[in-house]
């Protein structure tokens, strides 16, 4: 479970911004992992020291799981702007599903694919956050796929939690392979097949 941010001492005032200081530790276990990722460098990129670090985050997989959720929220946060009010419910899918690709093939690739292979087989806790994360995206799709077949844009005869499964399936295989060797156009295609084959 993350941490909450609260209970500080009492005396002076922190002369650091929390929210700054978890961007940092973030783009750090991004960059390198949460293995790979000393406490060297987390002190080095966020500027404070070990105890600093540990009084407010606790140690370093509590940071881990604070910059993970952050990711999540910034993740979640940017995929659904690009919906917009004015756009039917197949065209805010399809956006989405841009979208998706488009961060897949930055060089880091993305956070959350990245700690499921990496950390979740043999984390509890990591796991636990990843299948809340997943569950809020999941129905996220789902009611934009119900949207779309009540807009008549999508066969009613579908399943719209089967799709939406069968869409974040998609998504997390199209992450790994747009770091190993496939383009990122190609995948952009292949969905855009996916979702063409249900209208």
């Amino acid at each position: 479970m993350v941490k909450t941010l609260t209970g500080r001492p009492v005396g002076r005032p922190r002369e650091f911004d929390e929210e700054q200081v978890l961007t940092a530790a973030m783009e750090a276990f991004w960059r390198k992992g949460y293995e790979a990722t000393s406490l060297v460098d987390l002190t080095e990129c966020t500027g404070l020291n070990k105890a600093s670090l540990y009084r407010v985050f606790g140690d370093k997989h509590q940071l881990f799981l604070a910059a993970l959720k952050n990711y999540s929220d910034i993740e979640f946060r940017e995929t659904t702007a690009v919906i917009s009010d004015s756009a039917s419910p197949l065209t805010n899918l399809r956006a989405v599903v841009r979208k998706v690709c488009e961060d897949a093939g930055s060089e880091k690739g993305c956070l959350m694919i990245n700690s499921m292979v990496e950390t979740a087989p043999h984390d509890a806790e990591v796991k636990q956050l990843l299948q809340t994360f997943g569950t809020h995206r999941l129905q996220a799709i789902e009611g934009m796929i119900a949207q779309a077949q009540a807009a008549g844009e999508i066969r009613p005869e579908f399943d719209p939690h089967k799709l939406a499964v069968s869409l974040m399936i998609a998504f997390a295989g199209s992450a790994a392979m747009i770091k190993g060797f496939m383009p990122g156009a190609q995948i952009e295609e292949n969905l855009k097949d996916m979702i063409d084959s249900w209208t």
